[in-house]
């Protein structure tokens, strides 16, 4: 069999090249990125008095510099952070973590009309009853322009007694921004931030202000009040309205010009 001579040069090239593809690999796994750790609150060890003190101990015995970004205790038990590859595989390994995944990023889609889910002409799903007042919509999305006619609370009652979400005020959006139509605002950028850093509020508001649109549309079409003589530049004038036209919305802005990261959207969950 013949035996596979190479020159120096092609030596020398290929170290260079394994050299350098560890190095890539090496700098791949220090980098840091956002995880969501699943805690299994019921084995907390009797040693912690609180949730959050057991999150905090497991964090810290991996990394001396990650900090939580969101802790959560409705949709899942634990916590959001940013770590390198290395250590949340060594945190993945510790008693009571049931998995910690990468965070995702998400992309907008545009929701359909009732119309397209034969749902224009159903009075047993969205009945037409004082009732309808008393359901809240919680939407998570690109936040909310409350000037929109959609959102027009004039004929609406008082916002149901149980209701416990607040109006965040930021950058283009006041207190007022609410009303009984538009109960709640907040937006969520922790997650996002920690990826992609601050938000640049030259191109976007830090509020629950919608600066693209989506959110409002979507919104609008999910419950929407009633707008009599809407047209587009004219044509095509008619009487629009969401699928329950008397129910209440509370808008949650998770998603920002790059997209929507999974640990925003998981801690707006529990005020939704």
């Amino acid at each position: 069999m013949k035996s596979l001579k190479f020159k120096p040069v092609e030596i020398f090239l290929f170290l260079n090249l394994y050299y350098a593809c560890t190095v890539a690999e090496e700098k791949v796994r220090q980098a840091k990125r956002t995880y969501i750790v699943h805690m299994d609150k019921s084995n907390m060890p009797e040693s912690f008095t609180h949730h959050s003190l057991w999150y905090d101990s497991s964090l810290k015995s991996v990394s001396d510099s990650a900090s939580v970004l969101y802790q959560y205790e409705i949709v899942v038990h634990g916590y959001s952070t940013m770590l390198t590859a290395k250590e949340a595989e060594s945190l993945g390994e510790q008693p009571g973590i049931l998995s910690v995944l990468p965070d995702v990023l998400y992309k907008l889609h545009t929701t359909r009309t009732p119309e397209f889910l034969g749902l224009e002409k159903s009075t047993t799903l969205f009945p037409t009853s004082d009732s309808m007042g008393e359901v809240i919509v919680g939407v998570l999305d690109t936040g909310v322009w409350p000037e929109h006619k959609s959102f027009d609370d004039s004929q609406l009652g008082p916002v149901p007694s149980r209701w416990k979400g607040m109006c965040e005020v930021g950058k283009n959006f006041s207190a007022s921004s609410c009303n009984r139509k538009l109960i709640g605002a907040r937006f969520f950028s922790k997650g996002y931030e920690a990826a992609f850093g601050p938000i640049d509020e030259s191109m976007e508001s830090k509020s629950p202000r919608d600066d693209d649109g989506h959110r409002t549309h979507t919104a609008t079409t999910a419950a929407g009040s009633t707008v009599p003589f809407a047209n587009l530049l004219g044509y095509a004038s008619g009487t629009a309205r969401g699928m329950a036209s008397e129910a209440r919305v509370a808008i949650y802005k998770v998603c920002w010009l790059g997209g929507c990261f999974g640990s925003d959207i998981v801690t707006s969950q529990k005020l939704a």
